[in-house]
């Protein structure tokens, strides 16, 4: 056991010295390098005035200038992309502004323009390659070909914060995860549904440390950032919960109290099938004679009846659990 956590915890601090090593060697943005994006920009020089885009996308700016990246620009030069204005987004110009109706001299950042998703990231990644997204190269959303803008948009203010595509940002994971949106329905759930959180309260879209996109390290870590009072350690642990909250919980969503994965008693039975005391399964049809001896069996039969500081307990006489 003590080998296995010894194990698993060298592989997590080499991932982690590995990102960070990563993160460091990228910490400067690089260019983009339009010509390998459309050759047709290879002799395209900047022209860095946006006066001449508003002569004619007038109404594409006004919507533009509304958002966080508009105020940004309009703010002034900070260095050298913001100095370069539309162009630090859309490339040079020069060619564009010669033969504007030709569209190869256009570039489009829509999720269904011309630019493959890696394209399109490459663009945002000059500014945005830090903070949250320090994990997005490698991460399962950027192997799986998503691209900033499936998510984010940016032409017009649709919602509050970061860009979203709609002013719910659980919509914008919905267009893929159908199957998440369809457990929120359920009787027990997290509230989102109530907008007391949403997926990015446990997950990283961008990439993070843990499995399935997580924030921490582990499944476990990240629901003790809300339910702290499970971490302990106890004086008497069980097991399958320290190993994995999901291994009865489903953090998306459940037909059963506080998110089970199955109901009570048969979650316990999954492991404890025969142990101390019988816990054989009935149907309706199958009970025991209730002038047996083992007539306490029917009794509530749950199991957190009687165990019901099931997640550890630190009392002495608590290594059953009871209390």
């Amino acid at each position: 056991m003590k080998g296995g956590f010894k194990s698993k915890f060298y592989r997590l601090a080499f991932c982690m010295a590995a990102a960070l090593v990563f993160h460091i060697s990228r910490a400067e943005a690089t260019e983009v390098n339009w010509t390998e994006i459309n050759p047709e920009f290879a002799d395209a020089t900047y022209v860095n005035d946006t006066a001449k885009c508003f002569e004619c996308h007038e109404d594409y700016m006004a919507t533009f200038n509304k958002t966080r990246h508009g105020r940004t620009f309009k703010s002034g030069a900070q260095n050298e992309l913001q100095a370069r204005g539309c162009e630090a987004c859309h490339g040079p110009m020069s060619k564009h502004l010669t033969a504007s109706r030709k569209a190869e001299y256009r570039i489009s950042l829509k999720k269904d323009g011309p630019l493959t998703p890696q394209q399109r990231n490459s663009v945002c990644l000059q500014c945005h390659e830090k903070g949250i997204r320090m994990h997005w190269q490698g991460s399962p959303h950027e192997m799986s070909g998503v691209g900033c803008s499936n998510c984010h948009y940016i032409s017009e203010r649709r919602s509050e914060k970061n860009l979203f595509i709609t002013e719910d940002p659980k919509k914008a994971c919905f267009q893929c995860h159908k199957e998440r949106r369809a457990q929120l329905q359920r009787s027990s759930h997290m509230p989102l549904r109530e907008g007391k959180m949403d997926c990015a309260s446990c997950h990283n879209p961008h990439g993070g440390p843990g499995p399935s996109l997580l924030k921490t390290a582990s499944v476990n870590e990240t629901c003790y950032t809300c339910h702290a009072e499970k971490r302990g350690p106890m004086l008497w642990e069980h097991a399958p919960v320290r190993e994995n909250c999901a291994n009865c919980h489903d953090p998306h969503g459940s037909n059963y109290p506080t998110l089970l994965k199955v109901k009570v008693p048969y979650l316990c039975q999954q492991c404890h099938s025969n142990e101390w005391h019988p816990s054989d399964l009935y149907s309706g049809s199958d009970l025991p004679d209730k002038t047996a001896s083992p007539k306490r069996q029917l009794i509530g039969k749950g199991c957190l009846n009687c165990h019901g500081l099931i997640h550890g307990s630190n009392h002495p006489s608590g290594a059953k659990f009871q209390r």
